[in-house]
């Protein structure tokens, strides 16, 4: 968790709230979406107060945690949607929100391409689309087949390819990756993805603040129990 380093730059937030151990699981969740975390309300552009705090007078866009909806003023109800709390995170910062939470992740993925089927690793995820360091590069408007495991789950999904940089465009990138936009034909795959990412984001939080997953500060999320079954 970064809780108000030197690295925090422009995308500072503070979260003010009586549970510690709340606190420091949503720092650690916004710190891997390249949000971070502030001690000083006042040096923050967004604050997420638990309701019933006092503030500070000058603070930035005030948030409130709540369990019910508010009659006026920007607030999230609890448990928090992951999803919910990301859009307006971008909403805040970007002129045009991307609207989709996308995790870093390597799981083993076999793409169908012009009948043959080639070796390739996910390296980053969401609900609606990945990259994907493959074999060789793939045009873009190529449609694939994407074949991996998620979770234990068997996943097949249409995509198409919406970019492609060649090997050695960047440090380190021995292979070319491709992004790709899944064409599912259930609507049920995007929601399902969707769940599976909000629990790994969870998930991956409480290992790094040695959380345990029955804590009780996870209240406070809307956790997905079985993303494969919604």
């Amino acid at each position: 968790m970064l809780l108000g380093g030197k690295q925090a730059g422009i995308k500072q937030v503070a979260i003010v709230t009586r549970n510690a151990d709340f606190k420091r699981l949503m720092a650690s969740i916004l710190a891997e979406w390249k949000f971070f975390a502030v001690e000083d309300p006042a040096s923050a552009t967004v604050v997420f107060a638990e309701r019933g705090v006092d503030l500070p007078e000058e603070v930035g866009d005030v948030v409130w945690l709540t369990p019910m909806p508010l009659a006026e003023g920007n607030f999230l109800t609890t448990p928090i949607s992951l999803t919910g709390l990301y859009h307006l995170l971008e909403k805040e910062f970007f002129p045009s929100p991307r609207r989709h939470v996308r995790i870093a992740i390597e799981a083993a993925v076999d793409i169908q391409l012009d009948n043959a089927w080639h070796d390739g690793l996910l390296i980053s995820l969401s609900d609606r689309g990945g990259r994907i360091a493959c074999s060789r590069e793939i045009p873009r408007g190529t449609r694939l087949l994407l074949q991996t495991r998620l979770g234990g789950q068997f996943l097949q999904v249409p995509a198409e390819v919406l970019y492609c940089i060649p090997t050695g465009d960047a440090p380190g990138r021995a292979r070319p990756q491709v992004g790709v936009l899944f064409k599912p034909a259930e609507e049920k795959v995007i929601d399902q993805l969707r769940g599976y990412i909000e629990k790994v984001s969870v998930e991956s939080a409480c290992a790094r603040e040695n959380l345990p997953l029955n804590h009780p500060c996870l209240s406070w999320l809307d956790v997905p129990g079985d993303p494969w079954s919604l």
